[in-house]
């Protein structure tokens, strides 16, 4: 459900100087859009999620700032970049189209405009800000509220205010329960320990055949080792594994 929109609410997320930006008239417009099917109720909600970022750009108007949660509000409704710009600026547009024959006045001559636009700085603040869950982008009145419930706590009249204030930072405060990860390493045949142990000394004992064979230590670092067995006949021959080379044999002295 919409927040409720008030003047007193806007002029609340301000600095004292931007308060003086808005009046009731501008609510009234703002509430207005919200009953546009082209923005939905959900407007207030953007409208009042990010007016931090109005209120931490202090050189833009509210103007700019209204514009560009319209925009992103018209994006997020699935309007391309070109559509939300000319429903945005629609008088731009006509204008624009002056300056091109009729055959050419379609909307793919403000593309470039509405490109622009969406890679302006309030844009990109308000869909960064949009990306954050909300928990996060009101901690500081998660704060207020905790520290109003233990105000009425400890002062309220009434037992059951009290009660149901100590019940609720109960809750809000009650340290995240731990979480135990378990992980099996073992995969009832053998245990990874030891097929790393073994894979280990397969390795170096077939380093140290290919170092024999006359192999270049280089093309031993390089090489691909893949499984392979260790033969041996009755003089004793070895054969090495090393991947693409030829196998080579040597006979014990």
């Amino acid at each position: 459900m919409a927040k409720e929109l008030t003047l007193d609410l806007v002029q609340s997320q301000l600095r004292p100087n931007q308060r003086l930006t808005i009046s009731e008239e501008t609510v009234a417009e703002i509430q207005k859009l919200a009953e546009d099917p082209e923005y939905g109720a959900e407007f207030l909600d953007c409208y009042i999620d990010h007016l931090n970022i109005y209120k931490e750009n202090p050189r833009r108007s509210h103007n700019q700032y209204l514009n560009a949660i319209k925009f992103f509000s018209l994006v997020e409704a699935g309007n391309s970049l070109t559509d939300a710009y000319i429903k945005l600026f629609p008088e731009r547009f006509r204008d624009r189209q002056k300056n091109f024959p009729p055959d050419k006045r379609d909307k793919s001559i403000m593309r470039g405009e509405a490109s622009r636009f969406n890679t302006s700085s309030l844009v990109n603040e308000i869909r960064k800000v949009a990306a954050i869950p909300v928990q996060l982008v009101h901690r500081h009145l998660l704060h207020e509220a905790i520290l109003e419930q233990a105000d009425l706590m400890r002062n309220a009249r009434s037992e059951a205010v009290r009660q149901k204030a100590g019940e609720c930072l109960i809750k809000e405060l009650k340290p995240a329960e731990d979480h135990v990860l378990k992980v099996e390493v073992d995969d009832n045949t053998t245990s990874v320990i030891d097929e790393l142990r073994r894979a280990t000394e397969a390795l170096a004992a077939q380093e140290h055949t290919s170092v024999l064979a006359g192999v270049p230590l280089k093309q031993i670092a390089e090489a691909k080792i893949i499984e392979g067995e260790i033969e041996q006949d009755d003089e004793a021959e070895y054969v090495e594994v090393i991947e693409d080379q030829p196998k080579k044999k040597w006979t014990m002295p």
